[in-house]
């Protein structure tokens, strides 16, 4: 068992090392880790992340933006489910967004309630409550999390679309962003640093097919939130939407797109990682004990409100 065991865990090594190359175009190099695609797979081997669970569930995570920045960032709720059997959908607005807690990308977003495939959507929510989000890609901060079922209001800008601004922190500074359009439908993006400056696709061609993205005007308060919600952690992507003027909470993202996410240029994949010191985690929890058992306690006490509500 023993010998299988190394057998299996040097085999799943140079599969990922032939994954990354093909995405990155790029070896992954974790002596001497460079880029932040790098330095999440360093830290997915090296460190303990289990105890970002709490950060990472869409729901308990309420609890801490609450604290942290203000309940008026937060997406209106309107249920919280541990089953579909529960949900009541006489009783849902005639637009909303189910979301699983205990993964990332696990959405559904409903326009128009009138033209709804329960059955359909039944069986996807059904489907994501008996996975694992960790099993996909031992992202250890996915570990151990109970699946549910979280409804939301639907955000959207006047023209029916909304764009996601993630920006990546390292030890509460913002280092810049990038900003998905149209994630659910044609999903493109841009690459900016914290001044706006944007980085230059490897291919103008298509870049020039990408709508822009102007310097959003409450950018300052982007990045204050940013900076706020990101004190206390090494390096995490605060995820923030930007509808009709007001700025939404979206998640914390500790592994963004488990490290094979293909940045473009690969430049801000250098850029964005080169702050990050995962040397120093070696040795060292993740996130302080004390601010997590602090939390801990207070997103018990956040679920405990909402039941009795």
């Amino acid at each position: 068992m023993k010998l299988y065991k190394t057998w299996k865990r040097i085999k799943d090594r140079r599969r990922l090392k032939r994954r990354f190359f093909r995405k990155h175009g790029y070896p992954l190099n974790l002596r001497n880790p460079r880029s932040l695609s790098e330095k999440v797979h360093w830290i997915k081997r090296y460190c303990d992340l289990e105890p970002l669970s709490e950060f990472v569930d869409k729901y308990t995570v309420r609890a801490f933006i609450e604290e942290r920045i203000g309940s008026h960032y937060l997406i209106p709720m309107v249920g919280i489910y541990d089953r579909f059997e529960d949900i009541d959908f006489d009783a849902l607005p005639q637009r909303f967004a189910v979301k699983a807690t205990h993964g990332c990308g696990w959405n559904i977003m409903v326009r128009d309630k009138s033209s709804l495939d329960r059955e359909a959507i039944c069986s996807q929510v059904n489907d994501w409550l008996n996975r694992s989000f960790y099993d996909r890609a031992q992202e250890a901060n996915y570990k151990n999390l109970k699946g549910r079922i979280l409804i939301e209001e639907l955000l959207c800008n006047p023209h029916g679309s909304l764009d996601d601004y993630k920006f990546y922190c390292c030890n509460g500074v913002p280092l810049g962003a990038h900003v998905d359009i149209d994630r659910f439908g044609n999903h493109q993006y841009r690459t900016f640093d914290a001044e706006w400056n944007e980085f230059e696709k490897n291919d103008p061609v298509k870049a020039s097919n990408i709508p822009q993205i102007p310097k959003p005007e409450k950018l300052e308060e982007m990045l204050e939130v940013c900076r706020r919600l990101s004190e206390g952690f090494p390096y995490v992507r605060v995820d923030l939407y930007y509808a009709s003027g007001k700025i939404y909470f979206g998640e914390l993202t500790f592994t963004p797109a488990n490290g094979l996410y293909a940045f473009d240029p690969t430049e801000s994949d250098f850029y964005f990682g080169a702050p990050f010191d995962v040397f120093s985690l070696r040795h060292r929890p993740y996130i302080q004990k004390a601010q997590h058992s602090k939390n801990t306690q207070k997103e018990r006490n956040y679920a405990e409100d909402y039941s009795r509500q």
